[in-house]
């Protein structure tokens, strides 16, 4: 910008410089030109006059004297020359007294080269003074060019380093966008390395945890899961806060209800709460509707982020959830959330900072409580995404209050019927008498998939890669449902749905499942003709209602 300014004030110097030149010439250029008039009319007055006098002279010669009207013209035409004007009443006085022819012709020859002398000195100062203005010109045009050449070689030379600067600009963006790529990369393998040994071993203990095992074997895989669990949160949180950062978070608006999210968190929580002999109520304002437009992932992320927290810092007493609506349209709703709690409390110091990230309350939360930091930080940049925003107040000692809110989309549309929770048992003769084809190149997850398939009655046939489940296919097998991992040697799943759905021109409906979680996957799983999408790890009752509603 900076730069931009200066060669702005140059090529200004230059226009100024211009004016002020072209004035400056104007005014010499008028100014020898009346000198130049001025000389002409002198010279030619003087013309006249030596005309004149020659005339005078010529009638000496020939009548002897000088007619009265020849003497009035010489003595007009020689009114502003002072060398002539003394010598005008002497021609006057021979010629009246007669005086002789001689003296009167000696007069006018001496007043002749007087005035021819005059002549040669009025144009010899003519010629001076043209060849001075000639050369005034010329110095002053060769002073300008200059001037101009070196105004242009200035702005030129800050041009140029303009350009540079904006070359050095465009490879410095074009580095930043490889580097943003090449953090979005490193982010999705991340997210598909941790996720999907993640997946295995939670899938693995669920299983586990469904055999018949001794009290004490039960105890011990519950806390497998719970520390599995704790550390799904801990990765979510850091995977999430880098796709914030990477501006890769996706917010969805879709209908959802308020009031069935809130029963969904309330009953995660169940089993912490009745350990820690804590009570969670929830009071929500009637006048809320049934159905509104938005996230309902990214709410219930931010109730169990807050819930969780308040649980972990709170021993006795318990949390209180308030919902009511702060702001309505005629098409938003301004919802406003309290979650308080009578736990430990927040000191005064840490409120400032309690949202920044890496930032906790006191110095031994971490050693004492765990956590990342980074909770409270994606709570807070979740619901700037969505238009919200978030605070808190808190007394050492009595509890905190959680304060946020959320802008709403208004639909007439009613909530939709939610289903019971229920157990997998009941899933057991989901896919009786079905085929289903899995393309997954991770051993554990084959095995854990199978399992789960096998579980629910359906016959499983496993795929290393895409370029087996399309041979498989190719075989006039008949499949009712596919399993496809979206990251697969020789082809991966979006290659694969693509050959399925052009090429074989299958409808055979498919699951796609993914370890890496990034922003427009779920749409470009969709778009390549994929039916549903599902994240590793997944709950097994989350794959048999995504089965139910594909699979008649």
């Amino acid at each position: 910008m900076k730069r931009s300014i200066v060669i702005h004030r140059k090529i200004t110097w230059l226009i100024v410089f211009s004016v002020v030149t072209l004035g400056v010439a104007s005014g010499f250029i008028f100014s020898g030109k009346e000198n130049i008039e001025r000389s002409n009319a002198v010279i030619n007055q003087t013309y006249e006059t030596i005309e004149a006098l020659q005339m005078a002279i010529t009638s000496m010669y020939e009548t002897g004297a000088v007619t009265p009207a020849l003497l009035d013209s010489v003595e007009k035409l020689t009114h502003g020359n002072k060398d002539l004007q003394h010598a005008l009443p002497t021609l006057r006085a021979y010629v009246a007294t007669q005086k002789p022819a001689a003296d009167t012709r000696q007069l006018l020859h001496h007043m002749l080269d007087e005035e021819k002398q005059l002549l040669a000195a009025r144009k010899d100062a003519n010629i001076l003074v043209n060849q001075h203005v000639a050369a005034l010109l010329i110095v002053g045009r060769v002073g300008a060019f200059l001037f101009v050449v070196i105004i242009l070689l200035m702005v030129n030379e800050d041009i140029t380093q303009h350009k540079n600067t904006q070359r050095k600009l465009i490879a410095a963006i074009a580095e930043a966008q490889q580097a943003r790529k090449m953090q979005e990369q490193f982010l999705a393998n991340m997210s598909h390395e941790i996720r999907t040994p993640m997946n295995g071993i939670k899938g693995m203990t669920d299983l586990l945890l469904e055999t018949p095992l001794s009290d004490k074997q039960q105890d011990m895989a519950g806390m497998i899961k719970r520390s599995i669990n704790t550390l799904l949160v801990v990765i979510n949180d850091i995977l999430d806060f880098s796709k914030i950062k990477a501006g890769k978070l996706h917010i969805e608006k879709i209908d959802l209800s308020i009031r069935e999210v809130l029963n969904s968190t309330m009953s995660l929580f169940a089993h912490p709460l009745r350990s820690k002999g804590l009570q969670l109520d929830i009071a929500i304002d009637p006048h809320i509707p049934d159905c509104v437009i938005g996230d309902p992932h990214r709410l219930n992320q931010v109730l169990n982020n807050l819930i969780s927290n308040a649980i972990k810092f709170t021993n006795k007493g318990g949390i209180h959830i308030n919902v009511q609506i702060q702001e309505q349209t005629a098409d938003t709703i301004v919802v406003c959330f309290k979650v308080t709690d009578t736990g430990m409390g927040i000191p005064e110091e840490s409120i400032g900072y309690i949202f920044d990230s890496f930032s906790q309350a006191s110095l031994d939360t971490t050693r004492r409580f765990g956590g990342t930091g980074l909770g409270l930080t994606i709570c807070k940049q979740l619901l700037q995404l969505q238009g919200g925003d978030i605070s808190v107040t808190s007394t050492v000692g009595q509890g905190s209050t959680f304060q946020f809110y959320l802008p709403y989309g208004v639909t007439s549309k009613q909530a939709p019927d939610v289903p019971a929770p229920t157990g997998t048992q009941e899933y057991n003769n989901l896919l009786a008498g079905k085929n289903v084809l899995v393309a997954e190149d991770n051993e554990i997850n084959q095995k854990l998939i199978e399992f789960v398939l096998r579980k629910a009655g359906g016959a499983v046939t496993i795929a290393s890669n895409g370029e087996e489940a399309v041979q498989h296919l190719q075989q006039d097998q008949h499949y009712d449902l596919i399993i496809m991992d979206l990251q697969m040697p020789k082809m991966d799943g979006y290659a694969t749905t693509y050959y399925i759905r052009n090429q074989l021109r299958l409808t055979t409906p498919i699951i796609a499942m993914t370890a890496t979680a990034m922003k427009d996957e779920q749409w470009q799983c969709l778009h390549a003709g994929m039916n549903e999408y599902m994240t590793k790890p997944f709950e097994f009752a989350e794959l048999y209602k995504r089965i139910v509603q594909l699979v008649d």
